[in-house]
């Protein structure tokens, strides 16, 4: 029988709290190793492409959990590791690697170091198969007792991208959604305005403003880090984004209830885009999932790896993973 849990306010912070003595520890631990993968992706076309990921891990990777980290859109992998700002860390990846577990930060097709093709053919589906894919690879060229766990982080339409890949291949032994709903709910930006960037072409580039207003809490995030955040961001595929928006209009076509892995959802108090106001309607979207967590972080807009609050909400994930996969 399923059971889903939710942990939030005292009773979260403690349990994070006890969480926290081993972080001094592992962020004075050895550098951590940084390595450029290719993967071989097949798409629709038929044509073979390559994915592009980074691995983060310190020591051996042997019987090391692997993270899978899909970011979302106007992003790469690295959104996932972030720079050091006014002394603050901001890298998710490099964090989690402290904490023993292997990250593959990937940029998604069409992103980043990895192939770009036809922007209009490279829709949600494909993203999900890339995903399976790389997922497959890593499983089927890994050496005994090494990548044998895998776990799905996704950010915003990252998680829209690994909610329909474990639907559909079910690779992960876990999933992680932050800033995600499948809950039907508004975005305050006029569906005009959202419409308009398809005119763009093919690979669409969302305006640093917008981007600014959209995803950060700005008394709670470093101008520095928004601004670094808006330079390097990158184009969206016109197909994803178009999947996106859809969606978004029709959260009923995710798949989410056709996940049976447990899963936990992160959303932020201060985000535009997933609101955690909508927390006790999405805690209900992953009916067969062995166990839901719903976990709000205060303080926190869509960036969430972008707000001073970042390593409240990374605690947790990593004592929810220590409770379920490990």
């Amino acid at each position: 029988m399923k059971k889903t849990i939710r942990l939030m306010g005292a009773w979260m912070a403690l349990l994070v709290a006890l969480a926290l003595p081993g972080m001094a520890e592992a962020h004075g631990a050895r550098d951590v190793k940084v390595e450029r993968r290719e993967f071989p992706v097949r798409l629709a076309n038929g044509q073979r492409y390559t994915v592009v990921g980074y691995l983060y891990y310190q020591g051996s990777l042997k019987n090391r959990p692997v993270q899978i980290l899909t970011h979302g859109i106007t992003y790469n992998h690295g959104y996932w590791d972030l720079p050091e700002v006014d002394g603050q860390d901001y890298s998710y990846a490099r964090y989690m690697a402290r904490r023993h577990y292997a990250v593959l930060a990937l940029d998604l097709p069409g992103t980043g170091e990895s192939d770009r093709l036809d922007g209009d053919a490279l829709d949600l589906a494909e993203s999900a198969s890339a995903l399976h894919q790389v997922a497959r690879h890593l499983r089927a060229t890994a050496e005994k007792n090494t990548f044998e766990t895998l776990i799905y982080v996704g950010h915003s339409n990252g998680a829209l991208v690994s909610t329909f890949a474990q639907a559909q291949y079910g690779d992960a032994q876990a999933v992680v959604n932050t800033g995600w709903l499948n809950t039907a709910h508004s975005v305050p930006v006029e569906s005009g305005t959202l419409l308009e960037f398809l005119n763009q072409g093919p690979y669409i580039r969302i305006p640093g403003e917008l981007r600014s207003a959209l995803f950060y809490a700005p008394e709670y995030s470093h101008p520095e880090l928004v601004a670094y955040d808006n330079e390097t961001a990158d184009t969206v595929t016109r197909g994803q984004y178009l999947g996106l928006l859809t969606m978004m209009g029709s959260p009923e076509s995710i798949p989410a209830g056709d996940i049976r892995v447990p899963v936990m959802v992160q959303l932020g108090d201060r985000d535009l885009v997933a609101s955690a106001s909508y927390a006790e309607a999405e805690a209900k979207m992953y009916p067969r999932a062995r166990s839901v967590w719903v976990d709000t972080l205060v303080n926190t807009g869509h960036v969430f790896n972008g707000h001073y609050g970042k390593e409240r909400g990374w605690a947790a994930i990593d004592l929810w993973l220590r409770l379920v996969v490990r």
